[in-house]
């Protein structure tokens, strides 16, 4: 895992720690995804190493182009390492009208027909990135929970699926012809879809089932080794973090492996069949 700035690089398996890990301290309700390709920068542009020289040349475009900062959430690149890019509290900048409740996702490339060949490192990484997402923001893997630019039009971001073609007026093709066999509905229903449900069938069933979820309702909780205050605190959250509770004990949660914290300072939003996943 390396860092600059706000920008956080980690192979796939860094980053699916690093999802494991991540506490929702926010309120923005995560409805859907979407998918882009760069277009420029591409392949071409990659040498193997200029990882964070791309995230900052892309955030230097977006910012002359009154965006802001970065407009995308995650940039995954063609060796397989996933960048962290903007914060998950602050909607995206990505398809006109529908970037509420959307988490951007950029993927480094040229991927229309006839340009860059997409690496077998890359495309693992971008199916696992969006199974992990879905799986964190319990989305049910669909073409509204997982969208593609070309799927709305470029002057009023109305959806229309481009009439199913490839390549159509008032369009983009992002994310590429020729991402993961195509851009339309059918491509996804047949070539992505059914990788994203695998990959999440799989996280589910090879993960410890969660017992309830809730929110912490104190300024500020101390995390703990074990279930008392003998135990050594090893960490802080914050009010509002999203927490999954996988055991209870003395009044006592364990929201991760070792990590406990006192009960009557989490809120319990639910606890339903839903959350026993």
């Amino acid at each position: 895992m390396q860092q600059q700035g706000k920008f956080i690089l980690m192979n796939l398996s860094e980053f699916e720690d690093y999802m494991h890990n991540l506490q929702i301290y926010f309120t923005r309700k995560i409805n859907h995804l979407q998918h882009h390709h760069t277009h420029v920068p591409s392949y071409k542009n990659f040498d193997g190493k200029n990882h964070f020289a791309r995230l900052a040349a892309m955030e230097r475009y977006h910012v002359q182009n009154n965006l802001g900062q970065i407009a995308q959430h995650y940039t995954t690149f063609p060796d397989g390492q996933i960048a962290v890019c903007r914060s998950l509290s602050i909607i995206p900048a990505g398809i006109k009208r529908h970037n509420t409740g959307g988490i951007c996702i950029e993927n480094i490339g040229n991927f229309d027909l006839g340009h860059d060949v997409m690496t077998n490192a890359q495309r693992e990484s971008i199916i696992k990135l969006t199974a992990l997402l879905c799986d964190k923001f319990n989305l049910e893997p669909s073409l509204n929970s997982i969208i593609y630019h070309h799927w709305f039009r470029q002057t009023d971001g109305v959806r229309d699926d481009a009439g199913g073609k490839r390549i159509l007026e008032n369009h983009k093709t992002c994310p590429g012809t020729n991402f993961f066999g195509g851009n339309t509905v059918l491509d996804f229903q047949t070539y992505f879809l059914p990788g994203v449900q695998r990959t999440m069938s799989f996280l589910k069933t090879h993960k410890e089932p969660v017992l309830m979820k809730g929110r912490v309702s104190v300024s500020q909780l101390n995390v703990r080794k074990g279930p008392s205050k003998s135990f050594q605190k090893i960490e802080a959250i914050m009010k509002n973090t999203l927490v999954s509770i996988y055991e209870t004990k003395n009044n006592w949660y364990r929201i991760d492996k070792a990590k406990w914290v006192y009960a009557e300072y989490i809120s319990v939003e639910r606890q339903s069949k839903a959350y026993q996943r």
